[in-house]
């Protein structure tokens, strides 16, 4: 999902409810009055245990009234506390591998809880009209119906019977069967959904909706229907923009595959959260945005087709959503819109250098949703992986994993991805998600360069901010001067690495990554007289700095930080000797700039302290 501030909390301890059942199927019966806080309902549930039990368990916050259970004719006995529900079979087991099933009856004020998993607001710019919309992830679920949450189970197939006042419409997934009208004011919406679904990814939302009707058609000639439910006073406004969505999900069909719910439909509920949320086969919109529409359509492939397996791999949800929002803005927008958009998300995945992409503690939900790590970095570890294996296998790898039998609406971890990457491209990733998804921080280069006839003398070194000490990543050089331009494709292994190439016309100028497919910061030098007659080394330096000067004319040497502090100065006494050390004893390892300071001014020279 995309754009939100979350409670910072922590949610408790993980449940282990529904650990020994296999659910089946769910049908949520639901009563829902946007003109007042409480709902009640029913929830059905089909489960095939795994062993004989006696037991069956709920995730269900305790802050909702259970009314009664029942199990076939029989009504069964409960208990609700620390947010289960626990149902005791009196007489008889349940029994392994047969499917059963149970109906819950509860009701309540959902809309209490902090998580805003149920949430009803009347704060519609142009209108009083109350709406009621849910959003479950991560740990939502339980606060407004009975489920099994944890990311170990989809389930098989959904109904979802929503009855809401007349005048009003309920969103939800799949495909409607019906609407009838029941108490003469109230009418009930049964939407019937065929795929595999997670918990997380249910949900409806209530309010005096006007719907539309927009049509994809794919190369192969299958259609869809993309089914829109707006505000009335929305409707104007976003009836063009909407159909973004059309050009999107041909392209995401044409390099991905099918759209993982092509027998149902596409659609998108409006609400008033910011940003958006992937709910399988209709998106909750809080804006109609080039860039959301893109980023929640990519969900319906990663994130609601394959599911991470465990929110430590969250970026498997949402750092693909984010990459393909720049590849939908790459193939259709233009280049200067496209190249702002990739800018931005690269200074966004460099600002946040401590911690990795890998999530350590999956209670902390902003950490889990960090715009930084875990959906701007991990898109830009997308792209590097697209840099290095071309797209044409990459899209194939990515094909692979999403119609691997053993992922294909299912979960996966990241060495499932990882597989497919590898044995698609024959290449090894185990140092690129050392260095990049469980490391921490991004590399920066420091680049000289010395032009000799037709030859280009660079000499590269490497500095890093995080826990990884060297990044292994090749990255495209061009030379040019105003009638012409190369590119080059450099490989450094090491952190201090020199090349020459021959670019067979005199260079004014380099640039870095001119199609900005790598993560890093850079700063390029040309050679000249002054930097000949001014040399440091060893760099990397241990304790000691040694500055060598020609003309013996160095009045100062400092030494600054990454952010621009000074941590070392030292005065030089005029005409003293041509070589000066610059002792680093405290001084703490990493990337520096020394600048020194003569007749001619003052330059700077990088270093590393190791």
């Amino acid at each position: 999902w995309d754009k939100q501030t979350f409670p910072k909390q922590r949610i408790g301890k993980k449940s282990d409810a529904g650990i020994d059942y296999d659910v089946v199927y769910h049908h949520l019966k639901l009563r829902i009055d946007p003109r007042t806080p409480n709902m009640s309902g029913s929830v059905v549930t089909q489960f095939k245990p795994f062993t004989d039990i006696s037991r069956v368990s709920f995730d269900l916050s305790d802050t909702l009234v259970v009314d009664s259970v029942k199990h076939q004719t029989e009504t069964l006995t409960w208990t609700h506390q620390d947010n289960i529900l626990r149902i005791e079979k009196s007489v008889g087991l349940f029994l392994a591998n047969e499917i059963d099933s149970l109906e819950i009856f509860y009701h309540g004020n959902p809309t209490r809880h902090t998580s805003r998993a149920y949430t009803r607001e009347t704060g519609r710019a142009q209108s009083s009209t109350p709406i009621v919309w849910t959003l479950s992830q991560p740990y939502g679920a339980r606060d407004w119906w009975p489920c099994k949450q944890g990311l170990y189970d989809k389930i098989d197939s959904l109904d979802m019977t929503i009855t809401v006042p007349v005048g009003y419409k309920a969103a939800g997934q799949g495909l409607l069967q019906s609407t009838k009208t029941v108490e003469d004011t109230m009418v009930a919406f049964h939407w019937k959904h065929r795929y595999p679904v997670s918990t997380y990814l249910i949900a409806t939302a209530v309010t005096d909706y006007v719907e539309f009707t927009d049509t994809v058609y794919f190369s192969n000639g299958n259609k869809l229907p993309i089914l829109n439910y707006v505000f009335p006073e929305s409707k104007p406004f976003m009836e063009q923009p909407v159909k973004a969505t059309i050009p999107i999900m041909q392209l995401f069909d044409s390099l991905v595959g099918e759209y993982p719910f092509i027998n149902e439909k596409y659609g998108h509920a409006e609400f008033l959260r910011g940003g958006g949320m992937e709910h399988q086969t209709m998106s909750s919109m809080g804006s109609w945005s080039f860039g959301l529409i893109a980023h929640e359509l990519a969900h319906q492939w990663f994130g609601n087709q394959v599911t991470c397996a465990s929110w430590t791999d969250l970026w498997l949800n949402e750092g693909f959503a984010t990459y393909f929002t720049l590849v939908a803005r790459e193939a259709l927008q233009d280049r200067e819109t496209w190249e702002y958009v990739q800018r931005a998300s690269q200074d966004r995945a460099m600002r946040e250098n401590g911690l990795a992409v890998y999530v350590e503690d999956t209670l902390d939900v902003p950490r889990l949703f960090s715009s930084h790590l875990t959906y701007n970095k991990g898109a830009q570890l997308l792209r590097m992986l697209n840099w290095q294996m071309g797209d044409s296998l990459f899209f194939k790898a990515l094909r692979n994993y999403l119609e691997d039998t053993n992922l294909k609406h299912g979960f996966a971890r990241t060495d499932d991805l990882k597989f497919h990457l590898e044995s698609t491209s024959r290449k090894d990733f185990t140092e690129f998600f050392e260095d990049w998804f469980y490391g921490t921080g991004h590399p920066h280069y420091d680049i000289e360069w010395e032009q000799q006839g037709q030859n280009v003398s660079l000499q590269i070194t490497q500095t890093t901010n995080g826990t990884t000490d060297f990044f292994e990543m090749p990255f495209e050089l061009r030379f040019r001067n105003d009638e012409e331009s190369k590119l080059f494709i450099v490989n450094p292994t090491s952190n201090v690495y020199s090349t020459t190439i021959q670019v067979g016309f005199a260079v004014d100028s380099i640039d870095f990554d001119p199609n900005l497919w790598v993560l890093a910061t850079h700063q390029i030098v040309q050679t000249d007289s002054m930097d000949r007659d001014v040399v440091i080394f060893p760099n990397p330096a241990n304790n000691q700095l040694t500055v060598y000067s020609k003309d013996e004319t160095i009045t100062k040497l400092e030494v600054f930080d990454r952010l621009g502090r000074m941590v070392l100065e030292q005065d030089v006494e005029s005409g003293s000797a041509l070589y000066q050390n610059l002792m680093l004893t405290g001084v703490t390892h990493g990337y520096y700039i020394l600048r020194v300071t003569n007749e001619e001014g003052t330059r700077p020279f990088p270093f590393i302290k190791i």
